[in-house]
């Protein structure tokens, strides 16, 4: 079974749930301003599993400080 045909069901759903997946843990950073084990707790995991899915699709915690950071520097403007 080839993995990177697109009209696999089982690939089609596996993309979804990693979507899906990744969009919670981005949400869950941005609102702990990228502090892994405060979005771990917050998602109910370890932060262990966090940093390994965080690695996994590729985010970047630092831009989650970054923007947190900015826009507290809007604030006090």
């Amino acid at each position: 079974m080839n993995k990177d045909k697109p009209c696999n069901g089982e690939n089609v759903l596996e993309r979804c749930v990693s979507d899906c997946e990744k969009t919670v843990i981005i949400h869950a950073l941005t609102r702990t301003k990228g502090n892994q084990s405060a979005a771990a707790e917050l998602l109910g995991t370890t932060k262990r599993i966090l940093t390994y899915k965080v690695h996994k699709y590729g985010i970047d915690c630092e831009q989650f400080k970054e923007e947190s950071e900015d826009i507290m520097n809007k604030k006090t403007q």
